[in-house]
């Protein structure tokens, strides 16, 4: 029994890394829809694609910065109007600064998008706004399949037809 709860321990504590077609989901406001939105960009090699409606999460935005400091290729499209707030300009101006090409669609009565794409693979997707609201105090939902190609460009070609839409965001 002892080397069954030692194995379960050392599992626990081992890192994700999703190597088969998976399907996660979490909700919030208990903050685990975060966690999981955060899952999925630390687990980025390569790539993000992130759509959002409302942008300001310190946590999500970190997570982007670490993400671009290990060498993935990221970008990120925001709604123009959701985005005008200081809270939410200061977090664009964080990523733009760093690096991170950003541009804000207008086209749209509302870009009411909200996913990551992860390495052309993985998908989150679901009601959570990237704001701290959305982890502690919304009722929110993620899902994310992973290691699902076919999802994924979908999606892709989704996220760039809006990408060209888009404006790029100056720093300021």
């Amino acid at each position: 029994m002892k080397h069954f709860i030692l194995s379960l321990a050392l599992l626990a504590a081992a890192p994700f890394i999703a190597t088969a077609q998976q399907i996660e989901n979490a909700f919030s406001p208990d903050a685990k829809a975060e966690a999981l939105v955060l899952k999925v960009i630390d687990s980025s090699t390569t790539s993000l694609r992130m759509a959002a409606y409302s942008f300001s999460s310190p946590a999500v935005i970190e997570a982007l910065l670490s993400a671009r400091k290990r060498g993935v290729d990221i970008k990120v499209l925001v709604d123009y109007k959701r985005n005008q707030r200081p809270l939410n300009l200061a977090a664009l101006n964080r990523i733009a600064k760093a690096g991170i090409p950003t541009r804000r669609v207008a086209v749209y009565a509302m870009h009411h998008d909200k996913y990551v794409i992860a390495d052309g693979q993985t998908v989150q997707n679901g009601s959570f706004n990237y704001t701290h609201d959305a982890a502690v105090s919304n009722s929110e939902n993620v899902v994310v399949t992973w290691n699902y190609p076919p999802l994924a460009q979908s999606f892709q070609q989704h996220w760039e037809d809006r990408w060209n839409r888009g404006v790029d965001y100056k720093p300021q």
